[in-house]
């Protein structure tokens, strides 16, 4: 009896655990490519405001950054559920504008697995897919027309970007944002306009180049009321500087911003021969300019010649001239301000 019981468990059990499990099929999704494959996106201009954009050949290959939550890691390459749309660019509402959003180092777009995509990872904000397009580069991204009118200009406060978000600092000598513990009264990141700001963290979006800079203290930076900043003479458009503190200088805030707001200097090689003989020349002209009107002060009886007194003050200016030049060279980047208009 017991022999048969088993025979009949064991073919009823045994087909059961056999059977292959249905796991739920997932959704097809449609991702949308701006540019073919083997081709780029490329903005046409470094306006802002201008969403331009155009498709150039590449032989870089399209490696989207892929993340998954449900896995917690990145993924290689797009998911099979995804249905990859070659050189098409998203319909936006009307209330929207395609908007070109940059690939950067310091924040980077992230796409999900389930096709939304982050544009900027210290902002919980995220689009559909029907509402971008991805490339190597950029995106182009549907984005809500900014409020208009008196009413919201008045009632919008400006929006700052704290360069390394909440509890954190810049440190400048590993170049990148570590933790710090704020102190009990910590000095304000923009003491003229803090109170009247929105702090949101964040670094700027640079159009052409990646690389940040300082442009000064945020203590002598002047907040706009729509959001921009000026700092030395120089109006920075919103969202495109950040303000943090920084760790080698005792936490005092300074100003970051997209390098193409920098003064454009010129490059010196310190170690240019040139730039070593370019002063001892001067200076070696100055004194035998010196040596010039010495013989000239010797000779009493040429001092009512009018030819004399030209050359006197012609050398004079010569000699001045050259002095300063060695000064100049020999200052190098250490004049600012006031004596460097001066000379």
């Amino acid at each position: 009896m017991s022999i048969y019981y088993y025979v009949i468990l064991w073919t009823v059990v045994v087909p059961v655990l056999c059977e292959p499990v249905n796991e739920p099929t997932k959704t097809r999704l449609t991702i949308l490519k701006c540019c073919r494959y083997n081709e780029e996106l490329v903005k046409e201009s470094d306006n802002e405001v201008d969403a331009s954009t155009r498709c150039k050949a590449t032989k870089n290959e399209w490696k989207p950054i892929i993340y998954s939550p449900s896995k917690a890691d990145m993924l290689e390459k797009p998911p099979a559920e995804w249905d990859i749309v070659e050189g098409r660019k998203p319909v936006c509402e009307q209330n929207s504008a395609l908007t070109y959003v940059p690939y950067r180092i310091t924040n980077p777009f992230v796409l999900m697995d389930d096709g939304r995509v982050i544009i900027d990872v210290h902002v919980n904000e995220r689009f559909e897919p029907d509402a971008y397009c991805a490339d190597s580069n950029a995106l182009l991204v549907c984005m809500k027309n900014r409020m208009q009118g008196n009413h919201e200009a008045v009632t919008m406060r400006p929006r700052v970007k704290k360069c390394c978000g909440e509890n954190a600092t810049f440190y400048e000598e590993e170049q990148t944002c570590v933790l710090s513990e704020e102190s009990a009264n910590p000095t304000p990141l923009l003491p003229n306009a803090s109170a009247a700001a929105e702090i949101i963290p964040g670094f700027p979006t640079c159009l052409r180049f990646d690389n940040l800079t300082f442009l000064g203290d945020a203590k002598d930076a002047v907040l706009l009321p729509d959001g921009g900043l000026v700092i030395d003479g120089v109006t920075l458009p919103t969202g495109q500087f950040c303000v943090e503190r920084v760790k080698e200088l005792n936490h005092v805030a300074k100003v970051f911003a997209c390098s193409e707001h920098a003064p454009q200097r010129p490059i010196m090689q310190a170690a240019d021969i040139r730039f070593t003989l370019y002063p001892v020349g001067f200076i070696i002209s100055a004194v035998f300019l010196a040596a010039t009107l010495a013989a000239g002060w010797l000779l009493p009886a040429s001092h009512h010649v009018l030819h004399w007194r030209c050359q006197t003050h012609h050398v004079t200016c010569l000699m001045l001239g050259d002095l300063l030049m060695a000064i100049i060279q020999l200052a190098g980047d250490s004049l600012h301000g006031g004596s460097c208009k001066a000379l």
